[in-house]
C-alpha cells in the first residue's frame, strides 16, 4: 500500500506559518499541507533539532510520507528531519538556509534578551529588495509586522541556534533528494554557502533567485509553489 504524501512547509524566525498561507493554497490541489509552528520554547541544547523531533512527533499519528520544504530557520529544521526520519522523506527543499553556523546572530540574540531596540528597518533592507519595500505588498507588511510583534525570547533563541547550526559533517549521508534554492543578495545564506552545501550532497540540486534578497521568494507564491512542486518530482 503506497503512503500518502503530504507537503510539510517551516517557516523562519520570527515568522509564523502564515508566511505559507498563499503558497500551501496553491500545492494543495497536488497534496496536502501541513504547516506546523517552528517557534522555541524554551532554551535548548540543540533547537533546531528538539523541533525536528516535536514535528516528527506531531506526525507521527499520520500515514504521511512528506515532502519537507524549510525557509531559513526552518531549513535547517527541515534538514534536521531528513536526517532524523529519511525513511518518511520523499524530498527536501531549503531556501535560504545553510547547514553551517553563522556566529553574528549570537550577538544579536544577546541584544534581544537585554531588551535593545530593534532596527526594524535594517532588518528589512536585509530581507526585500529597495523595490519590494517601496511597493509594500502583503508580504512586506505581514513581515513588518512579525519583527514588531514578535516574541523576544524565542526569538533569541532562535538566532543562537542559527548562530552555533552545524551538519557539514552529516549532510553527507543524506539519502533523499535535496534541492536548493539560494537568494543572489540574501546576506547570511549566500549563494556560496549554499553551493558549499550542494557540494558536500551529491546529487543535490542548486538554484540561484537572480535579484532577489531573503524574503523575496514569497512575493511571488505562484514561482515559489512551481518550484516546490518541481523539487518534489526530482
Amino acid at each position: 500500500m503506497t503512503a500518502e504524501v503530504c507537503w510539510l512547509l517551516l517557516h523562519g524566525t520570527p515568522l509564523t506559518p502564515v508566511v505559507w498561507d498563499q503558497v500551501a493554497a496553491q500545492l494543495r490541489p497536488h497534496a496536502p499541507t501541513q504547516i506546523p509552528a517552528v517557534i522555541p520554547a524554551g532554551e535548548v541544547a540543540d533547537v533546531q533539532r528538539a523541533l525536528a523531533q516535536q514535528v516528527l512527533g506531531q506526525l507521527v499519528e499520520r500515514p504521511y510520507d512528506i515532502h519537507v520544504v524549510g525557509h531559513s530557520f526552518g531549513g535547517q529544521v527541515a534538514l534536521d528531519i531528513a536526517l532524523a526520519a529519511p525513511e518518511r522523506v520523499r524530498s527536501l527543499m531549503m531556501i535560504c538556509s545553510r547547514d553551517t553556523p553563522y556566529p553574528p546572530f549570537a550577538a544579536a540574540a544577546a541584544a534581544l534578551r537585554r531588551g535593545d531596540a530593534v532596527d526594524i528597518n535594517a532588518a528589512m533592507s536585509r530581507w526585500f529588495r529597495p523595490e519590494e519595500l517601496q511597493a509594500e505588498g502583503p508580504v512586506v507588511s505581514y513581515a513588518r509586522h512579525c519583527l514588531r510583534h514578535a516574541d523576544r525570547s524565542s526569538w533569541a533563541d532562535a538566532l543562537d541556534g542559527i548562530a552555533n547550526y552545524d551538519r557539514s559533517l552529516l549532510v553527507s549521508r543524506l539519502d533523499v533528494p535535496l534541492t536548493l534554492i539560494a537568494a543572489e543578495f540574501d546576506q547570511v545564506s549566500k549563494p556560496a554557502d549554499m553551493a558549499a552545501l550542494a557540494d558536500r550532497v551529491a546529487g543535490s540540486r542548486l538554484q540561484v533567485l537572480r535579484g532577489a534578497a531573503h524574503m523575496t521568494p514569497f512575493t511571488d507564491s505562484t514561482s515559489l509553489a512551481e518550484l516546490i512542486l518541481d523539487a518534489s518530482r526530482r
